[in-house]
């Protein structure tokens, strides 16, 4: 036997070990990450809709959306957002009043790039939530628009606009849709 052939078996093995070493690992932690995503997101629809007492999960033509509850009367909305970014996608959620005004909005996961886009979670010293996302609370969802009413982040209008246009696009669709 060659070498060369040698050299080939020897790497196929030390692959597919490594292939089947990064398979079980993620189904091994497939289902914590689940369940680190879904605690994040339940946290995040809290602070987005503190008057809800609860949350349940909806679903209108593609549009993922929780309705908002105090007791049994609907205050609101949550509505799941993606947002294409600079780098990939923006994964968003949107409280929003039955009115249309935005009581809240949280990131769930970006991949934009740091110092820049990823500007967009940036909670700055002495205060408690991302400066960027504070603008939309008390607006109409309706009249959302960067350079309009919505300051852009210096270097990353791209990720700015991204995030206003997914949750005016996103809540237009689901509440023309509701009203049907």
């Amino acid at each position: 036997m060659s070498q060369l052939v040698r050299f080939g078996l020897v790497l196929g093995v030390i692959c597919l070990a490594a292939t089947l070493v990064l398979a079980v690992t993620y189904e091994i932690t497939k289902p914590k990450i689940e369940v680190q995503l879904n605690t994040e997101e339940q946290s995040a629809l809290r602070s987005i809709m503190p008057l809800a007492e609860s949350f349940n999960e909806k679903s209108l033509d593609g549009i993922e959306y929780f309705e908002a509850l105090k007791g049994k009367d609907l205050v609101g909305y949550c509505i799941r957002v993606v947002g294409n970014g600079y780098s990939g996608y923006i994964r968003i959620v949107a409280g929003v009043d039955l009115d249309g005004t935005i009581e809240g909005v949280a990131v769930l996961e970006h991949s934009e790039t740091p110092g820049l886009g990823a500007k967009i979670n940036e909670v700055k010293p002495g205060e408690s939530e991302p400066w960027f996302l504070k603008q939309f609370k008390g607006k109409n969802v309706r009249t959302i628009a960067v350079k309009k009413n919505i300051d852009a982040i210096t270097g990353a209008t791209i990720s700015s606009r991204a995030v206003t246009d997914a949750i005016r696009k996103t809540t237009d669709d689901l509440f023309s849709k509701l009203k049907k």
